[in-house]
């Protein structure tokens, strides 16, 4: 590895004598120890034509993209109520435009109850793409695309009015 005996000796001196430490090193060791045992060549990978077939249809990948706009549309809501609240709060009429609250060099002056609010955001978006079974790496992928696809965003802004409307209808009823 590079490393003389006595380097070897004294980083050993160090991690013993550190209990936090020991205990990483410890843990770290012990999966390696157990990634080492575990052979996958030996478990046999069964394929399924038929969910292969169905995770590729058009009507999986449709649903998949329904998900998605209803995640974006329950997200952009929650946007919206909390800079409404936090408009309110702060007794301001209006945020100055091109103010972006999640800028690292604008949240140190923000006072500590906004920025509560803004470091719950991401875990309460998270939350929402969960619940609409997506993973955060495809919803990402998909947010990606809407910005690069003009197709592929126009679909989704269709499904997008469509929560909307569905939204309305329930609000009336």
């Amino acid at each position: 590895l590079g490393m003389t005996v006595t380097q070897f000796n004294q980083i050993g001196r160090e991690v013993m004598a550190d209990p936090a430490l020991k205990e990483r090193v410890s843990e770290q060791a012990y999966l390696y120890r157990i990634a080492s045992t575990i052979n996958l060549e030996k478990v046999p990978l069964l394929e399924d034509p038929t969910s292969k077939r169905l995770l590729e249809s058009k009507e999986h990948k449709k649903y998949r993209v329904q998900m998605f706009a209803r995640s974006i549309h329950e997200i952009e809501d929650l946007r919206s109520d909390q800079m409404e609240a936090l408009r309110q709060s702060l007794q301001v009429e209006r945020f100055p435009p091109g103010f972006d609250l999640s800028d690292p060099n604008v949240q140190p002056l923000l006072h500590p109850e906004v920025r509560r609010v803004l470091e719950k955001f991401p875990v309460q978006a998270e939350e929402i793409v969960k619940r609409y079974g997506l993973e955060s790496d495809e919803f990402n992928k998909m947010l990606e695309e809407t910005k690069g696809n003009p197709i592929f965003r126009w679909r989704v802004q269709k499904y997008v009015e469509k929560a909307e409307e569905e939204k309305s209808k329930e609000t009336k009823s």
